[in-house]
């Protein structure tokens, strides 16, 4: 099993080698060396991404894997489960977009190098954007925590070379979304167009409810200078995620609190 423990289930491994599922469920029948089920239950087991991926190669059945789906593969496959491997990748995704060179220099050597030095350089980003102390919506993570997290960390950053760092975010998000429809509220982007049109520009706006910042996003397209933009959830987690949304869709001054 790999030393990050990042799993993927019979879907994610239909996907990787391009084919149905009951193609996996037939392999799983056939074939006596395919990987053991790490995790998840019986009827919906979980394997782990390395493993999956060497059977895959050694039977020439690995399909060639874009870039974005092997992040998210990564992404909701993570130990720490799905949020916490997103708000660690936003925050580095932030970090490339404010300060690229902080990344380039902690991301250059090993993956142990990477956990030391990242730290540090995401409370610089952080503290920039959400200020200081403990009320900052997003908690810079401690480098124990990121070691097993290295290799999703470098892909996002590879999925940002391309559209940005922003539009990395923006659809590693969504597929978290749309992945657990029952688990969020959405206000649709042409409603929350028409609400800040509405309200108008404003230096300060606030959203009590902000979910996944649908309205406050909407309303930075109206920005102004010195603009803040502020709201509260009840999740701790959405409003993390909330937060770096928001800090890479706008220069404003982002304050969300739980």
């Amino acid at each position: 099993m790999q030393e990050n423990g990042t799993e993927v289930t019979a879907a994610g491994i239909a996907r990787l080698a391009g084919v149905g599922r009951a193609a996996v469920s037939n392999w799983r029948r056939r074939h006596a060396d395919f990987p053991r089920p790490v995790g998840g239950t019986e009827t919906s087991p979980s394997f782990a991404l390395a493993d999956v991926e060497a059977w895959l190669r050694a039977q020439g059945k690995l399909a060639e894997v874009p870039p974005r789906e092997r992040v998210w593969q990564q992404l909701a496959g993570h130990p720490e489960g799905p949020v916490a491997a997103l708000v660690q990748a936003g925050c580095v995704l932030l970090l490339i977009h404010d300060r690229p060179t902080l990344w380039l220099d902690a991301s250059a050597g090993s993956d142990e190098r990477l956990a030391d030095l990242l730290p540090a350089a995401l409370d610089e980003v952080l503290d920039a954007r959400f200020g200081t102390g403990p009320q900052r919506a997003v908690t810079t993570p401690a480098g124990p925590r990121l070691l097993p997290s290295a290799p999703l960390l470098r892909g996002a950053a590879e999925l940002a070379a391309g559209p940005g760092a922003r539009k990395a975010y923006e659809f590693l998000l969504g597929r978290h979304l749309d992945a657990n429809p029952r688990q969020y509220t959405l206000t649709p982007d042409p409603l929350a167009d028409l609400m800040a049109e509405l309200a108008g520009p404003a230096r300060t706006v606030l959203d009590p409810a902000c979910g996944t910042g649908s309205l406050l996003r909407a309303a930075a397209a109206t920005t102004r200078p010195g603009q803040e933009l502020c709201g509260q959830d009840s999740d701790p987690a959405l409003a993390a995620l909330t937060a770096l949304r928001l800090a890479l869709s706008t220069d404003a001054a982002v304050r969300i609190a739980a």
